[in-house]
């Protein structure tokens, strides 16, 4: 997506691709390291004499026999990191209505909220020391509930690139500046 273009209204929107590599790290720290482990043992296996040690005990168990088995077990620890990190990555998605934000979350059980955009109140970006190395931001979105007559700060959008964020926050101002008003503009207080 291109800095400078502008949010379109009924147009699905996803994270941004920074998003997908967060995720990917985020939550697969012991796997990876679980893929490592088994990496160390396959080296132990080919290099040192654990080889000889193994031949020498007359075993059905062969060193390109336990090859085998950890290359398997180091392939499908790959491909299930990789497909729930997808299965993350493509559960959050966000569109912009003519007069609602719609966030849809989920794949199998998917949850749609839609917020109407003259119940919108402040639009928070945080940004954590963790979110900030890699260009990332949370969105916080605060809004009226008028059955209840409180607000409500909900976090939507739990992980977005900034600089989506950044026009989405602005994007949803905008609207609810001009929903508020009805003709669009700014009063002066």
């Amino acid at each position: 997506m291109n800095i400078k273009e502008e949010l379109v209204i009924d147009k699905k929107y996803t994270l941004g691709k920074k998003v997908f590599w967060f995720l990917l790290i985020k939550h697969n720290v012991k796997p990876f390291l679980l893929v490592v482990i088994c990496g160390i043992i396959v080296y132990m296996i080919n290099t040192l004499k654990f080889n000889d040690w193994l031949l020498s005990m007359n075993t059905i168990i062969t060193p390109g026999l336990l090859n085998l088995w950890m290359g398997s077990l180091i392939g499908g620890i790959v491909i299930l990191i990789f497909v729930s990190t997808i299965e993350r990555y493509i559960q959050h998605k966000f569109m912009l209505g003519e007069h609602s934000f719609h966030v849809r979350r989920g794949i199998f059980m998917v949850k749609e909220k839609v917020i109407p955009y003259r119940h919108i109140q402040n639009v928070d970006i945080d940004r954590p020391y963790h979110y900030r190395l890699v260009g990332l931001s949370k969105l916080n979105i605060t809004t009226s509930r008028l059955d209840n007559f409180e607000d409500e700060k909900t976090n939507l959008i739990p992980v977005i690139d900034k600089r989506l964020a950044k026009r989405l926050s602005d994007f949803l101002i905008k609207q609810g500046v001009k929903s508020h008003n009805g003709n669009g503009a700014v009063e002066n207080l």
